[in-house]
């Protein structure tokens, strides 16, 4: 994983009106969209200010207290995904409805509340469906609900604790080269599906369609290619950790159609909703850690405070090779 410095450095060349400019001009040509450089130019200030902003609010995060970092965390990562909105959108926000964030939580119970038993609902307008829609071309998720274990199980390194604390299988390394998959044959034992039922349950929960390669089979290994490789910020339902390396859960119902993005944005509301409106549960979370939510919570967050920029930027960077 990169370390905080070297992700913020990703936003220097930015600081030239210049360069961000022929950027935006070159996504909006690409995109098919008119009047491109009149746009770019009105854009660039806004863009601009969006990473500025979101570097504000994550550069704060280190230096405070573990009960306000959620709030911190969640504006962050709403000024990134703002600019990168804005390298897709050229009128972002063109109506008050992607204002909104676009995900519910639900009526919390005031007693026996349990954070990883928590869900939260996806909305059909806000800042969450534009986002999905314009990024990753996903206009709506398959479930409208998500409890918060099971979107924690999406990201990579929340498994050490899972395994630790509720004692889960370890997930299957994923070797990738090209659009080549290997993966030990055990996991169609685990899922309990044939060659082509896991072939297509995959390809079901990711952008990609999965296909044997059968002269390559192996008793240790199944060996899948995919019609395009995969990427850190489009690899669902693999697990990224980082340094090119990936995995897949153990368990079938794990597996989600949701890129690991929009996970981290559904936890960060959610906490970021508890830490503001929940104040006597998230007081007594602090010092009396009750149930298993304290671990999960506090890993979590500092997950996300380096792999939100790490995804963003390289989205963002994705964009910028249109230039």
């Amino acid at each position: 994983m990169h370390n905080q410095q070297n992700i913020w450095n990703m936003i220097l060349a930015f600081r030239s009106t210049k360069y961000t400019q022929s950027i935006l001009k070159s996504c909006y040509e690409a995109n098919g969209i008119k009047e491109s450089e009149a746009l770019a130019f009105q854009n660039t200030y806004p863009f601009i200010y969006y990473l500025e902003h979101g570097e504000k609010y994550f550069t704060q995060v280190k230096n405070s207290p573990i009960e306000i970092k959620p709030v911190l965390l969640f504006y962050g990562m709403v000024q990134l995904m703002k600019a990168c909105l804005l390298m897709k959108d050229p009128y972002y926000p063109e109506t008050s409805q992607v204002l909104a964030h676009g995900v519910t939580t639900r009526k919390r119970k005031k007693s026996q509340y349990i954070f990883l038993d928590d869900e939260v609902k996806i909305q059909k307008n806000g800042l969450l469906s534009h986002f999905s829609n314009k990024m990753f071309h996903v206009k709506q998720f398959s479930s409208e609900k998500y409890k918060m274990r099971l979107l924690l199980r999406q990201i990579w390194e929340m498994h050490s604790l899972f395994m630790q604390i509720e004692n889960k299988k370890k997930p299957y390394s994923v070797r990738i080269s090209s659009a080549d998959f290997q993966i030990s044959t055990g996991i169609l034992d685990e899922y309990q599906f044939g060659l082509s039922s896991f072939c297509s349950y995959i390809s079901e929960r990711s952008k990609l369609t999965f296909q044997p390669i059968t002269e390559k089979q192996s008793n240790s290994y199944l060996t899948l290619t995919a019609n395009s490789s995969i990427s850190p910020i489009q690899c669902h339902p693999f697990l990224y950790a980082g340094n090119g390396e990936y995995y897949l859960s153990p368990y079938k119902s794990d597996l989600l159609d949701v890129p690991e993005i929009i996970i981290h944005y559904l936890i960060l509301y959610n906490l970021s909703m508890i830490c503001r409106y929940e104040t006597e549960w998230w007081g007594e979370l602090f010092h009396h850690y009750p149930e298993n939510d304290y671990p999960f919570i506090n890993n979590f967050l500092a997950v996300a405070t380096e792999k939100v920029p790490l995804l963003l930027f390289t989205l963002i960077n994705k964009q910028t090779t249109f230039k």
